[in-house]
């Protein structure tokens, strides 16, 4: 109350020094009008203005000034809700946090693996709430249902073998804690479970059913690997012993070697008519789920947000306004200018005045903005539709053959972003940065239709021309290493799974494999994958 009445002090003194001003101004108007009078020869070189024009503009002036004033005593604050509706799907991780997930026969370790691949699908889980029940002899719910992406990202990081005190791997009370949750949560329709496991010590166990879409993610090998555990603080560890010690060399006969157990985990997923995938070296679990999201039936859910309304000025403010622009007009008519003009001005200003509204300075700009901020919040076929209405005004841009190229991707269509990528690079106004982006999401294209060999000539070209694309590297590594993994077959025995023989071809995927390697010649898996003190991923999506 002190500040207002503050305000209304300094308010009322302005106003008040105003009206002297005036007043001083209009006697000095007055008596130069009246000397003007008494001497005709001299009025044409003073020059001052018509009264009743100038006591106008100076009322106009300070009754704006009053209802500006006057218009802070009538404010007043009211709470509103605003209810909004969104989709949302409810997805559940269920991980394995037992000793046996830090085995190191997938690098750096069966767990890290984990935090590495979801990491890297997160941003495509926005606009949906994620959460996390981690389990080994117990189980806990490690992260609360949330739409927050960037807290779950921070609970993903913190995950950890000895986050669990008590050992073993005990899943059906991880599940039945899972279908608690989902009562409390009975408002979302669209309910997925992902159990992330090695499927090790799981015993013939009891397992509880679970409701809505149920993935298993299998980590691991079946030739399985040693145990490797380090301590969180000092870093100091090694590789776990069948008497329940810690050995720093590898070659200790008496390793622990754990091995997973698929049949078990395909087991699970069968009975909740599920779906098994092994992620330990291939995304193809991460491409499901984001493929069950956008097509499973989403659930309305409602959102009510309570904001406070500050009303009940604005129609003094606007009369204070008003009264300005008069003050304004009306300073006009005391200048040296032909009559004729101010009706020129007021026939303009009342024939346009119609379409004032609709003038844009820059509309295939807005349009442009528009569809990268509908781009940024998921909704593609917004974005799409901007794109399109920018065409209309900015003609042959490569930039924005890029933004419809990333926005058709979105869309899953792969055949219309290829053609507009390729458009980037036989572009003559695309420049080297640009062409490297679209090399690049030509490799996330191909890769996505299963065309490994054009795939990896893209990201190739891609660093060509960026050698310090970090996402290209990673990608080329993916792919050389799902090739290397691949079991040799024997051609007289696979004829069936073969293309026929083409001349001169049968050399073009070791030509590309070596260009690959060549490239990564300076980079291990363990300095593309993760630091040398082994820590934070890096968590740029790149399939």
């Amino acid at each position: 109350m002190t500040n207002l009445n503050l305000i209304a002090t300094v308010a009322l003194l302005c106003i008040f020094i105003w009206i002297l001003v005036f007043s001083l101004k209009l006697y000095i108007n007055v008596k130069a009008n009246l000397f003007k009078e008494k001497h005709p020869n001299l009025k044409n070189r003073i020059y001052t203005s018509n009264t009743k024009i100038y006591v106008l503009r100076i009322l106009s002036f300070l009754l704006a000034l009053f209802f500006a004033f006057y218009s802070l005593f009538k404010t007043k604050s009211t709470e509103v809700e605003s209810l909004k509706e969104f989709e949302s799907a409810d997805i559940m991780f269920v991980v394995d946090v037992s000793l046996s997930m830090n085995a190191i026969d997938v690098k750096p370790s069966r767990l890290k693996r984990f935090q590495d691949l979801a990491l890297r699908i997160l941003p495509c889980l926005k606009g949906n709430r994620v959460g996390i029940v981690v389990f080994a002899g117990q189980s806990f719910s490690f992260c609360p249902l949330t739409s927050d992406i960037s807290a779950v990202s921070d609970y993903i990081q913190a995950l950890g073998v000895e986050m669990v005190g008590a050992k073993g791997t005990d899943l059906a009370v991880a599940l039945e804690r899972v279908n608690k949750i989902r009562k409390k949560n009975n408002n979302i329709s669209s309910q997925i479970t992902i159990v992330v496991s090695d499927g090790e010590d799981h015993e013939n166990q009891n397992l509880p059913s679970i409701g809505g879409e149920v993935m298993v993610w299998g980590i691991g090998t079946p030739e399985g690997g040693y145990i490797e555990y380090r301590d969180p603080g000092t870093g100091k560890g090694g590789y776990v012993t069948l008497d329940a010690g810690i050995s720093d060399s590898p070659m200790t006969p008496n390793l622990v070697i754990s091995k997973m157990n698929i049949e078990k985990l395909k087991a699970i997923a069968e009975q909740n008519d599920g779906s098994y995938y092994d992620v330990s070296f291939e995304a193809e679990g991460a491409y499901a789920l984001l493929d069950t999201i956008q097509s499973i039936k989403k659930k309305k859910i409602q959102s009510v947000e309570r904001f406070k309304n500050e009303d009940g000025a604005h129609p003094f403010l606007i009369a204070a306004i008003g009264f300005l622009l008069l003050e304004r007009v009306l300073t006009f008519f005391m200048q040296k200018i032909p009559t004729n003009i101010y009706l020129v001005l007021l026939l303009l200003i009342s024939i346009g005045w119609g379409r004032l509204e609709a003038w844009e300075l820059d509309p295939g700009g807005n349009s442009i903005e528009r569809g990268v901020k509908s781009y940024h919040n998921k909704n593609f076929n917004e974005s799409k539709k901007e794109f399109d209405k920018a065409k209309e005004y900015i003609k042959d841009d490569p930039k924005l053959f890029y933004n419809e190229s990333a926005t058709a991707y979105q869309l899953g269509q792969y055949k219309e972003a290829k053609e507009l990528s390729e458009k980037i690079l036989a572009h003559p106004k695309a420049d080297q940065e640009l062409k490297a982006k679209a090399n690049f999401n030509l490799g996330n294209i191909y890769a996505r239709l299963g065309d490994k060999k054009n795939a990896l000539k893209s990201y190739t070209d891609t660093l060509r021309i960026d050698p310090d694309h970090l996402a290209a590297k990673k990608n080329i590594e993916h792919l050389t290493k799902k090739k290397e993994q691949a079991p040799n077959q024997n051609p007289k025995n696979n004829e069936s799974n073969q293309e026929p023989p083409q001349n001169n071809k049968q050399k073009k995927p070791e030509e590309d494999k070596s260009d690959a390697e060549r490239i990564l010649e300076p980079f291990s898996q363990d300095t593309i994958l993760k630091n040398k003190k082994g820590g934070s991923f890096d968590n740029e999506k790149f399939w």
